[in-house]
């Protein structure tokens, strides 16, 4: 009886270490690609909030078309690199899709990011004017505190030793 808790208690101890190191299976978020999660969790979350806030006197939609527009290469450059970086790790376009899709799911069901569409217009109008400087929008997105890939899914920096 007692062998057999042991067993029990040690299939669950691995168990649970195996749950909860996602990241180390799926590899490591380099920094490129943290940076295009968070330019896509900006675009998705102005993209949901123009679709919410396209009626009234808070249009969203010009501001929001604006917004792709000016950051057309980098919005391609940045959907690009979170490819790569799924295909890198194993997950593939089923990955990426499951990602995007949560980031929608999230903002569409109201439970993160800007909900009030004066606000999300002004932060549209600011996004816009980065025409493509991805340091601008990483910036952007980092005042809003959107952050897509928790820090213990981020690959650790490595400095050569002198």
């Amino acid at each position: 009886m007692l062998r057999h808790i042991r067993a029990t208690i040690t299939a669950m101890a691995i168990t649970g270490t195996l749950l909860t190191l996602p990241a180390k299976a799926a590899g490591c978020w380099e920094s490129q690609a943290v940076n295009a999660a968070k330019i896509r969790d900006l675009q998705t979350m102005l993209m949901v909030g123009a679709l919410r806030c396209r009626i009234g006197s808070e249009n969203l939609l010009p501001v929001y078309n604006h917004f792709v527009n000016s950051n057309r290469s980098l919005l391609m450059k940045s959907n690009n690199d979170l490819r790569g970086h799924f295909s890198r790790t194993g997950g593939g376009e089923r990955d990426y899709d499951r990602f995007t899709t949560s980031l929608a799911n999230g903002y569409g069901a109201g439970n993160k990011g800007v909900s009030d569409c004066a606000e999300l217009r002004d932060l549209a109008t600011e996004a816009a004017m980065a025409k493509g400087n991805r340091d601008q929008l990483v910036k952007l997105a980092e005042k809003y505190e959107i952050n897509p890939v928790a820090p213990r899914q981020q690959c650790r920096v490595k400095v050569a030793a002198r």
